[in-house]
């Protein structure tokens, strides 16, 4: 059994609607282990899920009753209780499935995004996508392999991208789980983590303890990273490869709410530069030039344009992924937004957290599966009408954390 055929087909909707415990039990891989986690309901209470123990009982944390709870105890992680429930007695899952192996060999999937459409796998350039004209939210495929695309795709019209890949753009809901693979490895005695390879060159990053105060010619160093983490393109040849870890999760809503643009054929969230860092309570001021910033969270699928950027200085945990773009490389300028109706008020949705299944309104996490399907809407926009570039502060903005409008159904 090779190590990308350890596990289950992850397209089955498990991780949404999971038909037993064992799912949710970490079962023994060939060469790995696996951790089931993420979220579910227990009579209508959003609840987190940790793990199984044994039998078919669940250990779960969040607003719990008393009945019904087996081990009940108070949880210093979270703002609530922990205790074990009947499996049959959780519903509405949204789950993560995240499995490392211990060895790198011929048969490892490479590093990067994946989805399945029409039964086919294809990378993936974005989870977050763009939207149509028409309102319909588009994900970015890409071609897997060298050469055209010989396979017909129902509503594909594949482009050469920029960076010798085919790419095409189709209906988000044609999709349900994205899998993410990433290797780490050894590179002048650093372990690093490999987000993509292209070319024969890798990108790597570490994304805590700062930049390393001897010089390291390779690694990007911008004033912001250099307390916190960092990236560099390194050929692959010079890594020593220790394990990879495969993660699948569901796709999720998407939902863009901001700017995004075509960069070198491939769609990410862009904006304006900004002039070096304002004092503190003042607005970023857009830097003069051309030129764009452009934008992807931890996890996506990255080129080598792209370095490790801390969402907030200082806080080594917390970093998305930046390029800096000459004017001729982005293209398709579009500002994309969503409402929706919770409880029966329509709201402008600020954004999304397809890995806990939650939208944005008002500063306030919501369930996703508590709100009416969303609405969007896009507009091309000239580059003056784009934000200028600022480092929020995670995961929140500047504004200060979200508050949760809910946890009952």
């Amino acid at each position: 059994m090779t190590a990308s055929a350890a596990l289950p087909d992850p397209y089955d909707g498990s991780l949404t609607n999971p038909a037993s415990v064992a799912v949710l039990r970490a079962r023994p891989i060939p060469g790995g282990r696996t951790e089931v986690r993420g979220h579910a309901t227990f009579r209508g209470v959003r609840v987190d899920v940790y793990r199984v123990d044994y039998g078919d009982r669940v250990l779960i944390g969040g607003d719990l009753p008393v009945k019904g709870v087996y081990r009940r105890e108070d949880d210093p992680r979270l703002e609530g209780v922990s205790g074990m429930v009947d499996f049959r007695a959780l519903d509405r899952f949204w789950l993560t499935r995240t499995t490392t192996y211990d060895e790198i060999d011929e048969t490892t999937l490479q590093p990067g995004l994946t989805t399945r459409v029409d039964g086919r796998d294809f990378g993936v350039a974005d989870t977050c996508g763009t939207v149509s004209e028409a309102g319909v939210p588009q994900l970015q495929l890409i071609w897997p392999g060298a050469g055209e695309p010989t396979a017909d795709l129902a509503g594909a019209d594949w482009m050469h991208d920029g960076y010798g890949a085919y790419t095409a753009l189709v209906d988000r809901s044609r999709a349900s789980v994205v899998r993410q693979v990433a290797w780490q490895a050894v590179w002048r005695d650093f372990t690093v983590t490999v987000a993509g390879i292209r070319e024969g060159l890798a990108l790597i990053y570490v994304p805590t303890g700062g930049v390393p105060d001897f010089d390291v010619p390779e690694i990007t160093r911008v004033e912001d990273n250099l307390t916190s983490g960092w990236s560099a393109v390194v050929p692959v040849e010079q890594l020593s490869l220790r394990s990879w870890t495969r993660v699948d999760r569901p796709m999720g809503s998407g939902t863009t709410a901001g700017f995004v643009g075509r960069v070198r054929g491939r769609y990410a969230l862009v904006s304006r530069p900004a002039v070096p860092r304002p004092k503190p309570g003042e607005a970023p001021v857009a830097a003069a030039g051309t030129g764009f910033v452009a934008d992807k969270d931890q996890g996506e699928s990255v080129t080598d344009d792209f370095f490790l950027f801390p969402q907030t200085p200082g806080h080594d945990s917390y970093w998305k992924w930046r390029a800096h773009l000459d004017a001729n490389e982005v293209t398709d300028l579009t500002q994309v937004s969503a409402t929706t109706t919770w409880r029966g008020e329509t709201y402008a949705v600020e954004g999304c957290n397809d890995e806990t299944a939650q939208v944005y309104l008002n500063r306030s996490a919501v369930d996703v599966l508590e709100t009416t399907p969303l609405v969007y809407s896009a507009r091309r926009v000239e580059r003056a009408e784009l934000p200028v570039a600022r480092v929020p502060s995670w995961p929140y903005g500047p504004e200060g954390p979200r508050k949760r409008m809910s946890t009952a159904y």
